[in-house]
């Protein structure tokens, strides 16, 4: 089959970063609320301890007042404007202001604090209810402006992906279109000479190959598939390679019923299947058997395909399927997936394909 392993490739799988879904930085719900609560708590416990206002309750009282009344305008401003406009820029100081002036008549109502509004502690709140309320709305920008930054990632992220998606059909429509012409050019000729040696044997092989087509075109079109289905597409092929080679052409598949439903790429195990044909099977006289696998080993499928062909042999060569699966499992799978090439201890070659179950 093959004459020597190739060397193992670092592959590197594009990873799928899922960013956060770009929206009002609000969108914590609870947990914004609890933590502007603690922050107003302390900035009422900070207040008291420098001396300024009254008694620890009072201060805490005014400070959420004042907090919420002030996040609840800037929220306002926040979901009504368009981002870094100058209409938002200019109405998040009005609206601390307006903010706080709110927010103090509401503590001293609810206090019954009595005195002026215009009074000298009334200014003091006024300034340090900014200093804080900018504070805040500075922490609303940065973070809108870090989902802006993770939504543009994402949508590169999205296009890379798409890219190279398209560049992998691209490369499984190039590797269909390397395996397909030596199968079909070698049923052909035999079709070409069954039908006066052994009409009936012709008519077989057609029909196998008519199976094996409709097979192929169904999987290489569908977007996914399971590995009961790659599994159907090989029992087809080789059916049509029975037919060909005769006696010399054994297989059995060991794939348990529970596995036959998991999702499998296409185009994976079929050119290890045709290696095995062409390179194992057809060089040797006695022919041989072809042995296809699949089991679970912990989170991971593994898949096998063992001949008991010709083995390595002296001549190095290499399966034209084979570079392109191993990319193909590099794209798809990076370092969770594999491809082991070996010489089998009973002869043959052995080929271990495992993935993420």
């Amino acid at each position: 089959m093959l004459t020597h392993p190739p060397s193992q490739q670092d592959p590197t799988l594009p990873r799928r970063i899922v960013a956060p879904v770009a929206s009002f930085p609000f969108k914590g719900g609870v947990l914004y609320g609890l933590g502007l609560l603690l922050g107003n708590a302390l900035i009422g416990l900070l207040l008291t301890v420098v001396g300024f206002g009254g008694a620890l309750a009072k201060n805490v009282t005014y400070s959420e007042c004042i907090g919420l009344c002030i996040c609840g305008l800037v929220y306002t401003v926040f979901a009504r404007t368009s981002r870094g406009s100058a209409l938002r820029l200019g109405l998040i100081p009005v609206a601390i202001l307006i903010g706080g002036t709110i927010g103090q008549v509401l503590g001293k109502v609810i206090t019954r604090t009595s005195g002026s509004i215009l009074s000298s502690h009334f200014i003091q709140s006024e300034l340090i209810g900014l200093f804080f309320g900018g504070l805040g709305a500075a922490a609303l920008f940065m973070r809108e402006r870090y989902w802006d930054l993770e939504s543009e990632l994402q949508a590169r992220e999205m296009q890379r992906l798409k890219a190279e998606k398209r560049s992998i059909e691209a490369q499984l429509q190039m590797l269909q279109a390397q395996i397909e012409p030596h199968f079909l050019f070698n049923t052909l000729a035999n079709l070409a000479g069954l039908i006066e040696a052994d009409p009936k044997l012709a008519a077989r092989l057609l029909e196998g190959l008519n199976r094996y087509l409709r097979a192929s075109l169904k999987r290489t079109r569908a977007d996914g598939g399971t590995l009961g289905d790659e599994m159907d597409l090989l029992n087809a092929y080789l059916e049509v390679s029975k037919i060909r080679l005769g006696s010399r052409l054994d297989y059995r598949f060991l794939v348990p019923l529970e596995l036959r439903t998991s999702p499998f790429p296409p185009m994976l195990l079929q050119p290890l299947v045709e290696n095995a044909i062409q390179h194992g099977i057809e060089p040797q006289i006695a022919g041989g058997r072809i042995d296809i696998a699949a089991a679970r080993r912990g989170d991971a499928m593994e898949l096998t395909v063992h001949d008991t062909g010709a083995g390595f042999g002296e001549d190095p060569g290499q399966g034209i399927g084979l570079d392109n699966v191993r990319a193909r499992v590099a794209a798809l799978f990076g370092n969770s997936g594999s491809l082991e090439i070996s010489e089998h201890a009973e002869g043959g070659v052995l080929v271990i394909l495992r993935i993420p179950a």
